[in-house]
């Protein structure tokens, strides 16, 4: 987790401007740990980043992932958007941390 989380504070430095431009246009966001979903950081209270991992990392990417691997065992799910009709959310699934936005 401590890796994962520095790997994930790198990133956030490396990109300063769009993470703030994404922070404001945003309803909110989610950083789970991939794999054990973790919650490392979010915008939104516990019980809600906790339900958004869980039906959509957990369940939903998974599922996707999956299916692009059936159809190409070398390929890889890199971003996932879901609309619904209050919000969009977009997974970016990556081998340390998984970000999900949620416009």
């Amino acid at each position: 987790m401590k890796r994962n989380y520095r790997n994930l504070t790198s990133v956030v430095q490396k990109n300063a401007e769009n993470t703030a431009r994404i922070t404001e246009q945003t309803s909110g966001y989610v950083v789970s740990e991939t794999g054990s979903d973790t919650l490392m950081q979010t915008s939104f209270d516990n019980s809600t980043a906790v339900a958004i991992v869980k039906h959509l990392n957990s369940n939903f990417v998974k599922l996707a992932q999956s299916a692009v691997r059936d159809l190409d065992p070398t390929d890889k799910l890199c971003f996932l958007r879901v609309a619904t009709r209050k919000f969009e959310y977009m997974v970016a699934p990556d081998d340390s941390f998984t970000v999900t936005v949620v416009l």
